[in-house]
């Protein structure tokens, strides 16, 4: 039993669309994390430093936790600060319910 064409495009049209627009919402979100070099979706084409102690980001990165696998950052050899892929330091789970 085949599908008709007026079938067949009830359903392609509907996911067509739907991936449409998840394209469009996370294009808006890369560019706006860019645009203001904070949050998880932006690219950072710039060198970053420890905010601690100011020593580089190695160029080849390992991340140490599933948060950096995922969103970038990395740990700072010389005096074990995390920070994220904008240079700035990350809190850990731990420090932030303990200040609540």
């Amino acid at each position: 039993m085949a599908m008709d064409d007026d079938t067949l495009m009830m359903i392609v049209l509907p996911l067509v669309g739907l991936m449409v627009f998840v394209l469009t919402v996370g294009g808006f979100l890369v560019v706006r994390d860019t645009v203001r070099r904070r949050g998880k979706w932006g690219i950072n084409t710039r060198p970053v430093f420890c905010p601690e102690c100011g020593e580089p980001a190695p160029t080849i990165r390992a991340p140490k936790n599933m948060r950096q696998a995922l969103w970038g950052g990395c740990t700072c050899n010389h005096c074990g600060t995390e920070y994220d892929k904008w240079g700035h330091a990350v809190e850990d789970e731990a420090e932030l319910n303990a200040k609540e």
